[in-house]
């Protein structure tokens, strides 16, 4: 007999993005603060940004890799397995004073990162079919992005104690709590829950042409989208905001944008793809523009909150495209692939921030630059939008049974 998911499995799922959101938005609120005491170090500004960014590489290299890990220990061990390297890894910060140890001990937490995203995005697919699918990938963003939210706080007060900068890596340690509901709740499914959609006929050979330019426009969504949960604090910090506290507070406000995206790209998500994907690029830009134009913390904040509703509806639509044109086979290296490529730009969007607020003078210039490339971008994909073919793609997604 089939087992059949519910909303506890759906719940389930939904918490391993969470600990990936932790990897990014916990540490933000102090990385000035840590940049402070490693400012005696040469390249202060590369190691403290890989502390932070550093577990986007080795994900976006181990993610393509994750369905061999799959099909060999099976998704419920290969979970499991994970959540407790991520809580011995991700804690060990709290008692580490050297930047390189803290660096290595975060890719050990990017390496969990990748099994725990991409098992769950497959398990997902797995479990539910049609617009249950549809409801639970659109949710685990959506949520992540709250967590994110409730994050940006949590890092910001917990960077004003004792222990400054050191005390948010506890809370990793705290995500070994959910291995019994891992245990005890999930199962190594043995068939799809559902047919294969009309995008997704079984073959043997991976539709490499059709799925492989959808990883790197995820790859560029995802630099857009890293902008402001990286470059966030830093702006805030010159332009007033001047302790931890205040600084978690104020990205906390500007990321409620992501849930917001994440639930307009559910409520709209039979529309044309293109037009969806328009209206999120249009966000992005409006709300770059705003933030490198903006004289106060508190115009900064309601354009970072703009930015951010773009990247809620632009990220999982990006996911649901793909997985949707995958049959249940494939569905790991589809899922591996996307993180994969948003670990990239995760990656690479403060490296290219950077290198343009070297060139041109400032950050505040760099995301200027970034708001107008999106822009470009939106007006691509509108004129995509208008073609006869751009105008009828939507994501093909079977009703759920």
């Amino acid at each position: 007999m089939t087992r059949q998911a519910g909303a506890l499995q759906g719940w389930i799922l939904t918490t391993a993005p969470w600990m990936t959101v932790f990897g990014v938005v916990l540490l933000s609120p102090v990385l000035p603060f840590m940049m402070k005491d490693f400012a005696h170090l040469p390249n202060a500004q590369l190691l403290v940004t890989t502390v932070l960014a550093g577990p986007a590489v080795i994900i976006a290299l181990l993610s393509p890799f994750v369905g061999v890990l799959v099909r060999k220990f099976g998704r419920k061990h290969s979970l499991m397995a994970a959540i407790v390297v991520y809580a011995i890894a991700g804690s060990a910060p709290f008692w580490l004073n050297d930047i390189y140890h803290i660096i290595a001990s975060r890719m050990i937490v990017g390496a969990t990162e990748a099994i725990l995203t991409a098992v769950a995005t497959v398990l997902t697919v797995d479990y539910f079919s049609g617009r249950a699918r549809e409801r639970w990938l659109a949710f685990q963003f959506g949520s992540a992005s709250v967590i994110a939210v409730f994050a940006f706080g949590l890092g910001g007060a917990l960077g004003g104690l004792a222990s400054g900068w050191h005390t948010p890596f506890l809370v990793y340690g705290s995500m070994i709590l959910l291995l019994p509901l891992f245990f005890f709740f999930l199962w190594e499914p043995t068939n799809p829950v559902d047919q294969f959609t009309e995008g997704a006929r079984a073959s043997g050979a991976f539709p490499w042409r059709n799925i492989a330019p959808l990883w790197v426009m995820t790859m560029f969504a995802s630099i857009a989208f890293y902008v402001v949960p990286v470059q966030l604090s830093f702006v805030l910090n010159s332009r007033g905001f001047t302790t931890p506290e205040s600084i978690g507070f104020a990205s906390a406000i500007a990321n409620l944008g992501v849930p917001l995206g994440s639930y307009l790209f559910q409520a709209f998500a039979r529309q044309p793809v293109m037009r969806l994907l328009t209206c999120g690029l249009v966000l992005f830009a409006g709300g770059f523009a705003i933030v490198s134009a903006a004289a106060s913390p508190q115009v900064t904040v309601v354009g970072a909150f703009i930015a951010c509703v773009g990247g809620g509806l632009v990220i999982p639509l990006h996911l649901t495209w793909i997985m949707s044109r995958l049959p249940f086979e494939q569905r790991g290296l589809g899922s591996g692939g996307f993180a994969g490529a948003f670990y990239i730009g995760q990656f690479f969007s403060p490296v290219i921030a950077g290198v343009l607020a070297a060139g041109l003078g400032g950050l505040d210039a760099a995301i200027g630059i970034f708001g107008w490339t999106a822009g470009a971008a939106a007006l691509i994909a509108l004129v995509c939008s208008l073609t006869p073919l751009g105008g009828t793609i939507r994501l093909e997604l079977a009703e759920a049974q």
